[in-house]
């Protein structure tokens, strides 16, 4: 197998920049021809390098409150059990399982104080656990876009069309 190259890392940084970007502008971009970009960026999602193309919401538009983190130290017989419990909640976002102090790590959606209040009441009044830290974000700076990978997987890609390994070199038959 051969890695992912440095014409589908470029092409994956400009697409994490920009995923509505045209074939014509990423082949500028990487020197490629279109139908060559359509067929790296076709074999970076069947193989699952692409999970999906989604859209940036800016949430301070449009909510009132900020995401917030949940720090929990929960008996470890217990964490599966606490961890189902809190996902299902409208105001979780994501949990986490970790190591260290706590053992689980609880995202929140974009939540008001008086949202924050009524979860904290729900945890303290559902969840029973040994310890329990929350931060309130109140400030951030926005999510960065850009990636380094120093050394990407080992990758097999093949062009539908001629059957070759994509190299890096260009060919033609």
């Amino acid at each position: 197998m051969s890695p992912v190259d440095k014409k589908d890392l470029i092409i994956l940084e400009e697409l994490l920049k920009n995923s509505r970007i045209s074939y014509s502008k990423l082949a500028k971009i990487v020197k490629l021809t279109v139908p060559a970009v359509k067929s790296r960026i076709d074999k970076l999602i069947q193989t699952g390098i692409i999970d999906n193309f989604s859209i940036d919401i800016n949430y301070d538009l449009l909510t009132d409150g900020k995401q917030n983190v949940l720090l929990i130290k929960a008996p470890y017989k217990d964490t599966n059990k606490i961890a189902a419990s809190l996902y299902e909640h409208r105001f979780v976002k994501n949990v986490s399982f970790m190591t260290g102090t706590y053992n689980l790590l609880i995202s929140t959606y974009f939540i008001t104080d008086k949202q924050k209040a009524e979860f904290i009441s729900w945890v303290n009044d559902n969840i029973t656990v040994d310890n329990l830290e929350i931060f309130f974000i109140y400030d951030e700076l926005p999510e960065k876009k850009d990636f380094t990978i120093d050394k990407p997987a080992d990758i097999k890609l093949i062009c539908d069309y001629c059957k070759r390994e994509f190299s890096g070199d260009i060919f033609s038959s």
